[in-house]
């Protein structure tokens, strides 16, 4: 949990999110998903 926690930090996107929380938090999975994508690509 805190390391997901401290990886949203580092998301520039979701600094100035201005949306609803159910569209923030699908941007979010979108974001973790493309993140996991890049980082088993090495």
């Amino acid at each position: 949990g805190e390391r997901a926690h401290a990886q949203l930090k580092t998301w520039r996107v979701l600094r100035k999110l201005r949306c609803c929380p159910r569209r923030a938090g699908r941007l979010a999975k979108a974001i973790h998903v493309l993140q996991n994508y890049e980082t088993a690509q090495g």
